[in-house]
């Protein structure tokens, strides 16, 4: 949806609010109310701390920018009632931890939230997603690229974030654009749903582009030391480096490619440009 690229957090957030409004009436109808609620609860999972926790700080700011802006003019229409009703956001830390993301959005469910929205990372939003679908309650995953679980049939999954294919195509569009162009790439490749997933597309527009794939190395999320893969990248000639790093990985990726002098001239980090 929308560009391919770095959309702007903020952004993001309201697009998730827009489409959340869209479903308010339904699911306040559902409960059964006859009087106008006060305010009208959203519940949102985020990671502030741990391994997203800069990622997190963004959604968190973008979603109280939008809610503000929301409730300053009076709320959204709720037709059920005939009038405006204020949001309310319910906010989690699940500290970077599917197992907590899964928890609290449990806990948020108790409060009668009529929608969820989403962190970062696509491992926390793979773990949210089936539970909105248990509790038949609207998810918005915004900072979300995973492609794989949109192919699961869910239908309160909503996500307005550009998937993986489109980020693998919009990669090699860049790279295409070069002068000179490189053609030794190297792949690190986070070990997760979504490193394998990426890792599998940047390799095939690789190959469908004349590319040469010259170093194709995993990590382990939160690993300390990077040198085997950064050898890797440096012994095969990489001109390109393609990863998807969280902040604090990606610091140290950099740093340890420095140490090693392992220069490549063009590096495109997902995620890990990011403020921390």
């Amino acid at each position: 949806m929308g560009t391919i690229g770095r959309a702007h957090p903020k952004i993001l957030a309201i697009l998730s609010i827009a489409v959340t409004v869209a479903t308010l009436s339904g699911c306040l109808g559902q409960t059964g109310a006859q009087t106008a609620p006060d305010t009208i609860k959203v519940g949102a999972v985020v990671p502030l701390t741990g391994r997203y926790g800069s990622l997190g700080e963004q959604v968190r700011n973008g979603y109280e920018l939008a809610f503000e802006a929301i409730n300053r003019d009076g709320g959204v229409n709720v037709r059920q009632f005939g009038k405006k009703i204020p949001l309310e956001l319910r906010l989690l830390d699940d500290e970077s931890d599917p197992t907590k993301t899964v928890q609290r959005e449990e806990s948020l469910s108790a409060e009668n939230v009529v929608a969820y929205l989403g962190g970062a990372g696509s491992d926390l939003h793979a773990a949210a997603a089936p539970i909105a679908e248990k509790n038949k309650t609207p998810y918005l995953g915004i900072a979300f690229a995973l492609y794989s679980i949109h192919q699961q049939g869910l239908k309160y999954l909503f996500s307005p974030f550009p998937k993986s294919p489109g980020i693998a195509k919009m990669t090699f569009d860049l790279m295409d654009s070069l002068n000179p162009k490189p053609t030794k790439v190297a792949i690190l490749a986070e070990r997760t749903d979504w490193g394998g997933e990426l890792r599998d597309l940047w390799k095939k527009e690789a190959q469908a582009r004349g590319y040469q794939i010259v170093a194709d190395e995993e990590y382990a999320p939160g690993a300390q030391d990077f040198s085997s893969q950064v050898l890797a990248v440096r012994n095969g000639g990489a001109d390109a480096l393609l990863a998807l790093p969280t902040p604090p990985d990606g610091m140290a990726i950099i740093r340890q490619m420095k140490e090693l002098d392992a220069n490549v001239r063009f590096t495109f980090m997902i995620r890990a440009p990011d403020s921390t």
